[in-house]
């Protein structure tokens, strides 16, 4: 009798501790499920986010290409007129000096404008979404083509501007500015004709030469950029409906 009633407590403790595990089991899986489904809506979040990151970052490169390209024509344009004043400024005669100075005036006339507005891979970077991005490669790739961008093509535009000020207080002393806005006979704006071909060379040629720098570092950062594009076309052609390669 004695071992009976043992027995009997002991299943009865039995039956209660397996109702107690079954009851955390219940807990631990609901909560496992719980932490999945929550992982599951995150990571379609993700994507989402994701989506919409690429085809903004690949719109962002299209019109970084863009302008690129149409910096490169004027830079190019830029070069050649500055190439012609200096040629044409050699020679003392009013017709020669008419066209080198034209040239000399397309060029202040035609400056460079262009905006650097936030990009979306700088909104990724500052916000930490870039982590989105699992392929290591194409995140090395786009940080070295921004960084390209920033250090140099955004330089070079803020360092021209400020060369065509620089010169143009330098050559005040014998060009009269004003004068090359509404003038056709342009050697008449000339008020010291000897300053100008003493000192007009020297300037010239500086403009020229940061003109070729800039014009090199364009095509570096086209050829950057049109990496990046086929880079993104290639992983995520799907998100973007790129049914042909990017071209001009």
């Amino acid at each position: 009798m004695l071992f009976r009633r043992i027995f009997n407590r002991i299943a009865a403790a039995r039956g209660k501790w397996g109702v107690y595990l079954l009851e955390v089991a219940l807990i631990v899986l609901s909560v496992l499920l719980a932490i999945q489904a929550d992982r599951y809506n995150q990571e379609r979040k993700n994507e989402a986010k994701l989506k919409a990151y690429i085809q903004a970052l690949y719109q962002d490169l299209k019109d970084e290409q863009f302008a690129n390209r149409n910096n490169l024509l004027d830079c190019k344009e830029d070069i050649a007129s500055i190439a012609s004043c200096i040629r044409l400024s050699q020679y003392d005669h009013n017709d020669s000096i008419n066209m080198a100075l034209d040239h000399f005036r397309q060029v202040f006339s035609r400056g460079v404008f262009r905006a650097f507005p936030p990009t979306t891979f700088h909104i990724m970077t500052n916000s930490g979404d870039i982590a989105l991005i699992k392929d290591l490669a194409l995140r090395k790739q786009l940080a070295a083509t921004f960084a390209f961008r920033d250090n140099y093509i955004k330089q070079d535009l803020r360092n021209h501007d400020q060369l065509t000020k620089d010169i143009a207080s330098r050559m005040s002393p014998y060009l009269d500015f004003l004068c090359m806005k509404r003038s056709d006979g342009l050697h008449q704006c000339l008020t010291d004709r000897d300053g100008f071909a003493a000192n007009g060379q020297n300037d010239l040629f500086l403009f020229q030469q940061t003109a070729e720098a800039r014009a090199f570092h364009l095509m570096v950062g086209i050829n950057y950029f049109e990496a990046c594009i086929g880079e993104l076309e290639g992983l995520y052609g799907a998100v973007l409906a790129v049914e042909d390669v990017y071209s001009e």
